[in-house]
């Protein structure tokens, strides 16, 4: 059966990587004391609906009964908000298992969602308490991003294949909190040639005031210096889907540089959600550039240099270093003493990338090879695609709102979702080989098709040989009235990289949300024909509450030769203010699969 993954509640397996940052549990948690109110809210479920202004302290003379959600992760009974997940203390792991006694409290991951997990050459030692001597560790990369209030990339060991998780760091934050020593200590910054250090050591990372009634918190760029953050950033659009991948090449050796580009390189991809213009010395340029970012941009590449055991991403050979920290601090980093800057690139080739959905690994034979060339496939996503622009479909060809009978009906999406194959030498230069078939049709308005697909799957090197490929990946359609492909999840096969064939689709799924009873004729009031069921067979994984609403992101591991576990996220509801402790929730199954697989079946991250 599927279940919710944990994670420890404490400081990470590194010295000085900090502590696990907000979980729901805290807001659930969270006792609510402000003059003249005194409020305890620890209900199973918190709603914004059905309340003019549902928040407890909107204001004193139109209370509402809810938390806002911005409560747990900041505290405002203050003059001025203060950060509540600040360092806890202490320079290494707890010794004790989580949730022993003795040990880290042990929790759900929320509000985690799309998960990368895969086996690094670096990180070759277990380090979590009571995993077993001399066994390999899997990595996980998750986003980090707890509604209306912040955004960041978040690493965790795991020794059990995905069920329980150990946090070990958290890199690339939209809005650190610069109170607490790991975020302030050396934080330098470099704009327009003048260096600052540090910015705003007292900046809590806190949205400056609390929620209104319609559950929006922008920020805007006078709530976060601009200096060592992402100006303009929306309220929580930082960076994700985030994605690993190994060139080929010598491996690199612990603790040198990744060799930006050169054999054995590790690069890590991510989509910039910003939608307004930022500003920012890329690489620490004396002439900042300027950008408009949003699904018509590159990928952000970030060269992993001083990748180690417990630093996945990169400790930059100093335990206590600042330079991944932020968005901001990575973008302006400089070099200091013997360390140069932290690479931060952009892809080059990709066409509207919303990530990197999966790579092929590249045979033994030429693994070790400099310049060999990697493929991907990827998913281009065109922002409101079938009615603007260049791109419009026929009416009868967009979604005409989610009908009766969906989770919510009436609403719809005019994204332009395609899963397309690139290749690369480098890692940035990509060179797009076209629109791969048979996995969407990104006209189907037909609630038994799929439409969109999301920039997360797993490759299957089925026999070991590049000559059948297997592919497990998460769509949706016009029931969902959004493109982030979150209906199902479903598997595929191709002997070409481009020509796939669906075998679990919507209708009979490996996992998906409800059942939906609905008319199948796109439109959202008025009906004809009858009813059908979807999905019209039971999903071989059985619905849990929560991922009853959203589900998407398949990663998985090997476990033997005829078991995967899977690991997914998962919303409870469909939206993050309906239900503002069931959002964003890391989840993990096992899975038998019909053929024995070869050793090291997956390898996600192109790892040797």
């Amino acid at each position: 059966m599927p279940a919710k993954s944990t994670i420890n509640v404490g400081v990470g397996i590194g010295k000085n990587s900090g502590n696990t940052p907000f979980t729901l549990d805290k807001l659930k948690a969270y006792t609510f004391n402000s003059t003249p109110y005194t409020d305890t809210n620890n209900s199973d479920t918190i709603t914004t609906s059905n309340f003019t202004t549902p928040y407890l302290y909107t204001t004193y003379s139109s209370k509402g009964t809810v938390p806002d959600h911005s409560f747990g992760f900041c505290d405002y009974h203050g003059s001025s908000p203060v950060r509540v997940t600040s360092l806890v203390g202490g320079t290494n792991a707890n010794t004790v298992p989580a949730g022993q006694a003795g040990g880290d409290p042990s929790v759900a991951m929320a509000p985690f969602y799309f998960p990368m997990v895969y086996t690094s050459p670096i990180t070759t030692s277990a380090h979590a308490p009571g995993a077993a001597t001399g066994s390999k560790p899997i990595v996980g990369l998750f986003d980090w991003r707890p509604k209306d209030n912040d955004e960041a990339l978040v690493a965790a060991e795991s020794d059990d294949n995905g069920q329980t998780w150990y946090y070990m760091q958290t890199v690339l934050e939209l809005y650190p909190d610069e109170t607490n020593p790991t975020y302030s200590a050396g934080v330098s910054t470099t704009t327009g040639g003048t260096t600052s250090s540090p910015p705003n050591p007292g900046f809590t990372g806190c949205p400056g005031t609390t929620a209104s009634a319609d559950n929006t918190n922008s920020t805007s760029p006078s709530e976060y210096p601009s200096s060592v953050g992402f100006p303009n950033s929306g309220d929580d659009d930082g960076w994700g889907h985030a994605m690993v991948i190994q060139l080929p090449g010598a491996i690199p050796t612990e603790g040198s540089p990744s060799g930006g580009g050169t054999a054995g390189g590790q690069f890590l991809y991510l989509l910039d959600r910003n939608t307004n213009n930022a500003s920012f010395n890329l690489n620490s340029a004396t002439t900042p550039t300027t950008q408009a970012i949003n699904d018509n941009a590159p990928l952000w590449v970030v060269d992993m240099t001083w990748a180690s055991q417990k630093f996945p991403i990169g400790n930059y050979g100093d335990e206590a270093s600042t330079d991944l920290k932020s968005i901001g601090t990575a973008l302006n980093s400089a070099a200091s003493g013997t360390k140069s800057p932290v690479r931060v690139l952009q892809t080059k080739g990709l066409f509207n990338p919303d990530g990197i959905m999966a790579v092929f690994p590249t045979p033994a034979a030429t693994v070790g090879t400099a310049g060999t060339t990697v493929s991907v496939l990827y998913v281009q996503k065109i922002l409101g695609g079938d009615n603007t622009g260049s791109t419009p479909y026929s009416v009868a060809e967009q979604c005409a709102g989610a009908p009766t009978g969906a989770s919510v009906p009436g609403t719809t999406n005019h994204d332009i979702s395609n899963v397309r194959l690139a290749t690369t030498t480098d890692g940035i230069n990509f060179t797009d080989k076209g629109i791969v078939s048979g996995l969407n049709d990104p006209k189907s308005v037909d609630y038994t098709q799929t439409r969109w697909v999301s920039p997360r799957g797993t490759l299957i090197d089925i026999n070991g040989d590049q000559s059948r490929w297997g592919l497990y990946f998460s769509g949706g359609n016009c029931l969902d009235g959004d493109s982030d492909a979150f209906h199902f999840i479903g598997y595929a096969e191709s002997t070409d990289m481009m020509n796939w064939t669906v075998y679990n689709g919507v209708n009979n799924p490996i996992a998906s949300i409800n059942t939906e009873t609905v008319y199948n004729d796109n439109n959202a009031s008025t009906h004809t024909g009858s009813q059908i069921t979807i999905p019209a067979t039971a999903p071989i994984v059985p619905t849990q509450a929560w991922f009853a609403q959203r589900l998407y992101a398949p990663t998985a591991v090997q476990v033997d030769s005829t078991h995967l576990n899977l690991t997914f996220a998962g919303y409870g509801a469909q939206k993050p203010a309906g239900d503002l402790l069931n959002y964003r929730t890391i989840g993990n199954v096992k899975l038998t699969v019909s053929k024995s697989l070869p050793a090291g079946t997956p390898n996600n991250s192109n790892m040797h």
